[in-house]
């Protein structure tokens, strides 16, 4: 019998301003894992904002002028991110990068924008100005700016695990920042179970969820990205107004060969109210929502495989209309922060 440390081969390095781990089980990764690593480059150099050279950038220096010739996979990107944006109805919007940049949060020379340019960004934000031709992307007014950085890793993550599911991979985990896709089973025939990151505790997991068909876990949270001045946390993500915020949305389904019309972040900025709304439109979607107020809530289907590790857990069911829910409620000792949130999401409805 092999020893079940020999069994694991784990590849650890970086794509797309995150960390990206590939863990096999039972056989050497060779040529996969090279493959997956070759698909998520090639994907930031064409859809990365902050290469002058890449796709993205070459759209966005063309706004309002011409057409620009660019890659099929960038074509792809953008017309699922516009499909992602109008069934949130703008919630989610890849045309953000004008008011994205103006923070520059993962770039150089990060910083807070004045009100006054915060609102003269605000009047080019429109997906519905977003033109896809045969071979080329075009956004029609000047000044606009793409931003696919709210969608791509998500579009990387699926076609690399299709990849790697093509190339023969039957036990493999592929972790783009706690966005996690798995092929195949376990060995041992266990479960896999994932960690969920603790929103308010850096290195910690708040929750760990046990897959059963599913196999892909994709978590967002204001905390992934920001920028920290005057004790104010400005988040990659922006919100708008909301009955129900959240900090951290964790999204569990299984794979079908198209993207989700929905993103963690985009929940992140709707909010608790629109989730519920878009998981009463999405077949055999499951999730796992953190309120500001460190609440999880937690939809039925995966609700008994789910760990909340807290020691102050009071498991409690709780019915919301159409959505069965369970709310897991525990006390938190993390001291909460003050948050003002920036991303790159914006909602029309806040104009």
């Amino acid at each position: 019998m092999v020893n079940q440390k020999e069994e694991i081969c784990t590849d650890i390095g970086k794509a797309m301003g995150t960390f990206l781990r590939i863990t096999s089980y039972g056989r050497p990764q060779g040529e996969v894992s090279k493959a997956v690593r070759a698909y998520f480059r090639n994907v930031e150099n064409l859809c990365s904002r902050f290469r002058s050279d890449s796709d993205v950038s070459r759209i966005s220096a063309a706004a309002g002028v011409k057409p620009v010739m660019v890659s099929s996979l960038c074509r792809d990107v953008c017309r699922c991110s516009l499909r992602e944006a109008a069934f949130t109805g703008g919630i989610f919007d890849p045309t953000v990068g004008a008011l994205t940049s103006l923070w520059n949060i993962g770039g150089e020379n990060e910083r807070i924008p004045s009100e006054e340019e915060i609102e003269k960004a605000k009047v080019l934000i429109d997906y519905r100005h977003i033109e896809i031709g045969e071979q080329s992307v075009f956004l029609k007014e000047k000044g606009m700016s793409l931003d696919l950085g709210g969608i791509a890793k998500e579009y990387a993550l699926h076609k690399a695990a299709a990849l790697a599911e093509h190339m023969g991979e039957c036990s493999m985990m592929i972790d783009a920042g706690g966005d996690i896709c798995v092929m195949g089973n376990k060995p041992d025939g266990s479960a896999w179970r994932l960690g969920i990151q603790h929103p308010r505790q850096r290195s910690t997991l708040i929750a760990t969820v046990a897959l059963g068909s599913e196999d892909t876990v994709e978590t967002s949270g204001d905390y992934r990205r920001f920028l920290l001045k005057d004790g104010l946390m400005q988040s990659h993500i922006f919100q708008i107004k909301k009955k129900i915020p959240l900090i951290s949305a964790t999204l569990i389904y299984k794979r079908n060969g198209e993207m989700l019309p929905v993103s963690g972040a985009a929940c992140i900025a709707g909010g608790l109210d629109k989730v519920r709304e878009w998981l009463e439109r999405i077949p055999r979607l499951e999730g796992i929502f953190i309120t500001e107020d460190l609440q999880a809530y937690v939809t039925e289907g995966i609700s008994d495989r789910v760990r909340i590790l807290t020691k102050d857990a009071d498991r409690r069911a709780l019915i919301r209309h159409e959505v069965s829910w369970k709310l897991l409620t525990y006390l938190s000792r993390a001291a909460p922060l003050c948050t003002r949130c920036c991303s790159a999401l914006y909602a029309r409805q806040s104009l």
